[in-house]
């Protein structure tokens, strides 16, 4: 049990840290909603590709 609680103590701590470190870059709502526009080509389609399939598609299905 008490590596569990280290596993989630752990984490927050780390997300905690990612957003310390963000907060200097996002000024605004729309920095953080297109990511201020510094998103690289593999990384957009990384991210539009887990959205699309994220979001339910199938190809299959109509």
């Amino acid at each position: 049990m008490d590596m569990i609680w280290t596993t989630i103590i752990l984490y927050m701590g780390a997300m905690l840290g990612v957003s310390v470190y963000a907060r200097r870059y996002i000024k605004t709502s729309a920095d953080f909603l297109v990511a201020g526009r510094r998103l690289g080509l593999a990384l957009t389609t990384a991210t539009l590709a887990a959205t699309h399939y994220g979001g339910g598609f199938h190809p299959r299905r109509s």
